[in-house]
């Protein structure tokens, strides 16, 4: 099956309002900076500002015609670009991490054409690192966010 990308800013309100379910679904949100519960107010004035933003970019990942995650890329520059990335928290299938790190990781390299993706995840968080780990991401250094421990790593272009 193929994989699309849709843009935040294309989005239908129906599709809105299933990325906010996602983003304020507690496994989802557990593993965000801002854990508070985002409102649809908040939610739709974010999109809305993703049109004039050269530096963001939010996508709804579609495997066919199944909604399987978000990937955003931010801060994007030519010298780098920080991703993030979570999956549809009500789709139990195997496989669905890995499917949107490719995607990410072709569109990044190859559509942004940044030389360095960036990945900033809580230590806890051991199934986010393996994957990031499996994809050849290398942990640059810790720092601490509101007290909690979060490990920088990265991946260049060239190691992919």
């Amino acid at each position: 099956m193929s994989v699309q990308l849709r843009n935040f800013t294309t989005l239908n309100a129906q599709q809105k309002a299933m990325i906010l379910e996602w983003r304020n679904h507690p496994s989802v949100r557990a593993n965000m900076y801002n854990t508070d519960t985002i409102s649809q107010e908040e939610h739709l004035a974010f999109i809305d500002s993703l049109v004039k933003r050269e530096d963001k970019r939010y996508f709804l990942v579609q495997e066919g015609k199944e909604d399987i995650g978000v990937i955003d890329f931010n801060a994007i520059s030519t010298i780098s670009t920080k991703l993030g990335i979570y999956a549809n928290p009500f789709l139990a299938k195997k496989g669905m991490g890995t499917l949107l790190m490719k995607t990410l990781i072709a569109y990044a390299f190859d559509v942004l054409k940044t030389p360095t993706l960036e990945a900033e995840v809580f230590a806890h968080n051991e199934r986010a690192i393996h994957l990031y780990e499996k994809f050849g991401f290398q942990e640059k250094f810790r720092r601490f966010i509101n007290e909690k421990e979060i490990i920088c790593m990265e991946l260049d272009n060239e190691n992919r």
